[in-house]
């Protein structure tokens, strides 16, 4: 091996940003100041200590402020996270009430719809029951009446209707056909 391969070598990486390598540098250039000035020991540890101390402080300062910046933007992201999940919360209670509110009516409207036809059963089991009681044929209505009065669509003799129910009767082993 030669002495070429045997002395170190630096590697000097390009990824570490300005900053860095500038601090770097300013920090070897105040130690090279420092050895080469004209000074006496005492007074180069007292630079020292007095560079120290202000490096101290400024990075204190630092910090602080940015502590208090973070702390600010926490505050700030907190704040509005609540104010979003407040606004959702409210959101989701108008819909549930709405909702509660459509199915209320709904439920309402079905109770009213199932009175009026159950009245509406009553009364043509009435108006039946009357007619068979009367001895005449019970008039049938279709969904559909055809307008013109009559009401009746059976075109024949009530007692045959009345005879044709008594046979279906007793068809069916004379249960009542109610």
């Amino acid at each position: 091996m030669s002495e070429q391969d045997q002395q170190p070598y630096v590697v000097v990486e390009r990824r570490a940003s300005g900053v860095v390598a500038f601090l770097c540098g300013a920090l070897v250039g105040a130690g090279v100041a420092l050895l080469l000035a004209p000074k006496s020991g005492r007074e180069t540890q007292a630079d020292l200590r007095e560079g120290a101390r202000r490096l101290k402080e400024g990075t204190e300062e630092r910090l602080t402020d940015l502590r208090e910046t973070l702390g600010e933007r926490y505050d700030r992201t907190r704040d509005e996270v609540g104010t979003r999940v407040d606004a959702f919360r409210r959101n989701v209670a108008d819909r549930q009430q709405k909702a509660g509110e459509a199915i209320k009516a709904g439920k309402d409207a079905a109770r009213q719809a199932r009175s009026d036809l159950e009245a509406r059963v009553a009364e043509s089991r009435e108006a039946y029951r009357a007619a068979l009681a009367e001895g005449e044929a019970p008039e049938e209505h279709s969904e559909e009446e055809s307008g013109d009065g009559s009401g009746d669509t059976s075109g024949g003799d009530p007692d045959d209707e009345q005879k044709a129910d008594e046979s279906a009767g007793d068809a069916d082993g004379g249960a009542s056909r109610e």
